[in-house]
């Protein structure tokens, strides 16, 4: 039944990906175009492999800090109060980030003034999405949210990072993926979700659709992939993009996807929580290499 569930929610899954990336690789396009100023990433340096390294460790170990402290409120508060953070935490990402990439999409069409206004009335839209993705059960509503959110983030980190920072931080979060889901936090995090009192209606509810953390997981077709995975691959195709032009974007989209797909054949084959981070981007990097080469 697994197996032929993935079968036929496949494509939808892959869509979803696909134009993820392409949504991601347009924003980058048009803040290049734009010339919006965007600051470099680099506060150890970007010249060896170990100020790289550095650099990344700075951005993983906040991730590590806040991944533990939202496994003690939920087990202290509950899954509630952990929402509400979460919540109020993305509401201020959008905030002071949509406003930008909405402003350099919309001066291609309207006047500066009227872009502006137009670009805060859709963040306020967007953030309405937010909110109703953690409040609500509407999966579609937390997908939106999600996709929006994620392309952003990914756009504008690809732009903020240059080799070898550039490759360094997805291979430390690939690592870590490897360990927060076989051994650390996010192991951790689901067997809490299922000791809880609500544990029950919430396992209905993934089994059907996914697991609800509002915009957090993007839920297509029972499957459930987390907006930092989904940050990456937006990453890796707006990078490629930088490199190589859209023909190396084109290639990294490729490998990322194949990734996928054979994580997809692992999770048919071992029937277990899988990293979604390591395969993708293992492929992903080799291909930007080349283009950076």
């Amino acid at each position: 039944m697994r197996e032929k569930k993935i079968k036929r929610n496949l494509p939808a899954l892959i869509l979803f990906l696909i134009v993820l990336q392409v949504f991601a690789v347009f924003l980058t396009y048009n803040l290049i175009v734009l010339q919006v100023e965007v600051p470099q990433y680099e506060p150890f340096g970007n010249v060896t492999i170990g100020q790289a390294g550095l650099n990344a460790l700075l951005l993983l170990i906040p991730v590590v800090v806040f991944t533990l402290i939202f496994i003690v409120f939920l087990k202290i508060l509950g899954m509630k109060i952990l929402r509400l953070i979460l919540m109020l935490l993305s509401i201020s990402a959008v905030f002071f980030l949509n406003p930008v990439y909405a402003f350099a999409l919309l001066t291609n069409y309207f006047s500066s003034s009227s872009a502006s206004i137009l670009s805060y009335l859709l963040t306020f839209v967007l953030i309405a999405f937010v909110m109703y993705s953690f409040i609500g059960y509407n999966f579609w509503v937390s997908n939106i949210a999600t996709f929006v959110v994620s392309a952003e983030i990914g756009s504008l980190f690809a732009i903020m990072l240059s080799p070898p920072t550039l490759f360094v931080i997805p291979v430390a979060f690939l690592l870590y993926d490897i360990y927060a889901v076989f051994f650390g936090p996010l192991k951790t995090f689901v067997k809490e979700l299922k000791k809880r009192g609500k544990a029950v209606k919430i396992k209905k509810d993934e089994e059907r659709r996914g697991l609800n953390l509002g915009r957090l997981i993007a839920n297509i077709g029972g499957f459930s992939i987390g907006s930092g995975d989904l940050f990456f691959y937006s990453l890796l195709a707006s990078a490629a993009f930088i490199l190589g032009g859209i023909f190396a974007a084109f290639i990294v989209m490729l490998a990322v996807n194949f990734g996928i797909l054979i994580n997809l054949v692992l999770l048919v084959k071992y029937k277990r929580m899988l990293p979604g981070l390591p395969i993708p981007l293992a492929l992903g990097l080799l291909i930007l290499l080349f283009f950076w080469y």
